[in-house]
């Protein structure tokens, strides 16, 4: 048997990353939440919904008795199918590392046949730093039988700075986001939605925004800038209030001001194809990173990179995705910007998406399918309905999509 555990992680991840072993005809369940739940049973995966609601406005008390539910279903879980190969490929939680970190995962390693444990990130983001965080997971790194790891750099660094033998590391790419649809919508149909000329230049920041991924970085190298047509367009929310409030106070010194354009919310699947296919350059100003799945996305719309060399990101830009900058700085990305509008056409969209089909998931899961265990009948998880209101692992046979939520309006903020 196999069970996967995304733990809330990134839906579109973690549904990718699933359709995908399904695409190899393994046999496996998810444990899911409720993002992901309905989208797994559309697609015929089984899953088991542990998790629940995975939404962070909820109050104090409610996410504390949802996670001490979740905890509580997740041990008996795995210990009515222990023997079991189990794959972690969510992410642990700062605030609980000690629990998560040391005791699930040596919980799984104890009773799971073979324990999977999928490396997004060497360390947390903003915790690269910090001893407290470095001692944790060189002792996390030892319980799982197999780590994987999504790029060479951080196979190389969990050898070299925690020790981890070279033996239990499978290096794997991380696949492409084939959640976000494609439709036939043109370039100006895109442009016209969002409010831009066709003789406008567009740099898009897409995704979460935080400290680690350097907006504040790109708004000054932005204002370097020498070319009048060119705007950038911000789209995505903010996961820390305090930066928020240092990205609008550098907003207004800004001298180019008005040629920025703020989509500060969530953007829903359905919507995102409309920023990628208006643009004509993805800028990843990150100070740190270990890969990015902004840029895997940006492949699959054959967009074209302009991103700071931290990372793995030279090893997946290289010479036909984009430019990485010669330095980290401002300076340095606005340097890259002026190269790239200076030399229009040199980077073929049609190219990058042709390039790009190796990263599908399909493809990336067949290097390591042979992991798990290869039981052809289906996995018995009757008994864990006694522990879960939400039932046993469904099939898109065994009931229907949710009604999907309305999605925000998208609003243009111009300066």
């Amino acid at each position: 048997m196999n069970i996967i555990i995304t733990a809330g992680y990134d839906t579109n991840f973690s549904v990718g990353f699933a359709k995908g072993l399904k695409a190899n005809d393994l046999d496996f369940c998810v444990v899911s939440c409720d993002e992901s739940s309905s989208r797994l049973t559309a697609a015929g995966i089984k899953n088991l919904n542990l998790r629940g609601s995975p939404d962070g406005n909820r109050s104090f008390f409610e996410k504390l008795t949802n996670l001490a539910r979740y905890y509580v279903r997740l041990l008996i879980l795995i210990f009515r199918h222990r023997g079991a190969t189990v794959h972690f490929a969510g992410i642990f939680r700062n605030e609980f590392i000690l629990l998560e970190g040391l005791f699930l995962n040596f919980y799984f390693r104890v009773l799971a046949g073979r324990y999977i444990y999928t490396v997004h990130n060497v360390l947390p983001h903003n915790r690269e730093y910090s001893h407290f965080f470095r001692w944790i997971y060189r002792r996390i790194y030892r319980a799982p039988h197999i780590l994987l790891v999504h790029t060479e750099r951080v196979r190389q660094q969990l050898i070299g700075d925690f020790g981890v033998p070279a033996g239990k590391i499978q290096l794997t790419s991380i696949g492409l986001n084939e959640e976000i649809p494609v439709t036939n919508i043109s370039r100006m149909e895109a442009r016209r939605r969002l409010g831009f000329g066709e003789d406008e230049q567009i740099i898009l920041f897409f995704g979460k925004i935080d400290v680690y991924k350097g907006l504040d970085i790109l708004l000054e190298a932005f204002d370097l800038l020498a070319f009048p047509n060119v705007r950038l367009v911000i789209a995505g929310e903010y996961r820390n209030a305090v930066y928020r409030t240092q990205i609008h106070r550098q907003l207004e010194r800004m001298s180019r001001r008005m040629d920025i354009h703020l989509y500060e919310q969530f953007i829903p699947n359905d919507e995102a194809e409309v920023f990628f296919k208006a643009s004509d350059v993805l800028c990843l100003p990150y100070r740190q990173i270990y890969q990015s799945g902004v840029a895997f996305l940006g492949s699959r719309f054959g967009i074209p990179l302009v991103t700071t060399d931290v990372g793995s990101l030279r090893e997946f830009v290289g010479d036909n995705f984009g430019i990485v900058t010669r330095s980290n700085d401002a300076i340095g990305i606005a340097d890259a910007l002026g190269r790239f509008f200076a030399s229009p056409g040199r980077f073929s969209r049609s190219g990058i998406i042709d390039r790009a089909q190796k990263y599908r998931w399909a493809s990336v899961c067949r290097e390591f399918v042979s992991l798990y265990a290869n039981e052809s009948s289906a996995a018995d998880l009757s008994g864990v309905s006694q522990i879960s209101d939400r039932g046993v692992c469904q099939s898109s046979d065994s009931r229907n999509m949710s009604d999907k939520k309305a999605m925000p309006e998208i609003r243009n903020h111009r300066l």
